[in-house]
């Protein structure tokens, strides 16, 4: 059963989570599932096409150590985490097609839009808090 990334602790360590992966260099395949469960990675990095499945637990910088997936051969610092604009509001718009969503560039960097539903945190679950400002409209 998927985890229930509508609840605040959920959505908080979701948030989390996608944001580590992407000081990894690694891609989700999949939501968040929770620590302790495996989770469907692929590397980011140029030249490795590894996927996989590890255990969020096992990633977190609490751990002591910068662990990625066994055997990269991939080029360090070649992941490209932000997502275009396009990439970022054709995930969002599938992940929650009841709400339209923009993405804005000013001075100040980017703003992801939208109108209702649902609550940033839970946006935040399934992009990280790296894509840009956050901005809902109730």
């Amino acid at each position: 059963m998927p985890l229930d990334l509508t609840t605040r602790r959920n959505a908080e360590s979701a948030a989390k989570a996608v944001d580590r992966l992407n000081e990894l260099e690694l891609i989700p395949r999949s939501p968040y599932p929770g620590s302790d469960v495996h989770w469907e990675l692929a590397c980011g990095r140029d030249g490795c096409d590894w996927t996989g499945r590890l255990f969020y637990s096992h990633l977190r910088p609490s751990r002591g150590h910068g662990r990625r997936h066994p055997g990269c051969i991939g080029t360090p610092n070649t992941h490209r985490p932000l997502l275009t604009d396009t990439e970022l509001t054709t995930r969002l718009n599938h992940l929650f097609p009841e709400s339209a969503f923009t993405v804005h560039q000013d001075a100040n960097g980017r703003t992801i839009t939208w109108t209702g539903s649902p609550d940033a945190l839970h946006v935040a679950a399934h992009i990280g808090t790296s894509q840009g400002t956050l901005d809902r409209t109730p």
